[in-house]
């Protein structure tokens, strides 16, 4: 594992464990929620640089994520 895997995974963790706390629901299931997000999939796409921001930035812009799809799904 390159150092880069290990400190975009550690994020994902520490991003998770934030989105928990908030939501109310397992830590694993935050996580599973997570990687499964654009939010997620852009943490591990190196071209992004997201990897390079912490852990509370990274549960924001899941967070605006869902808002966005959320008020999407809201329209229609």
């Amino acid at each position: 594992m390159s150092k880069y895997e290990y400190t975009m995974e550690l994020l994902a963790a520490m991003a998770s464990i934030n989105i928990a706390r908030e939501k109310k629901i397992s830590r694993t299931k935050a996580f599973s929620r997570f990687i499964r997000s654009e939010t997620g999939k852009m943490l591990f796409d190196e071209s992004t640089d997201m990897w390079m921001n912490g852990p509370d930035y990274i549960a924001d812009e899941y967070r605006r994520e869902m808002k966005a799809k959320k008020r999407k799904h809201n329209k229609i």
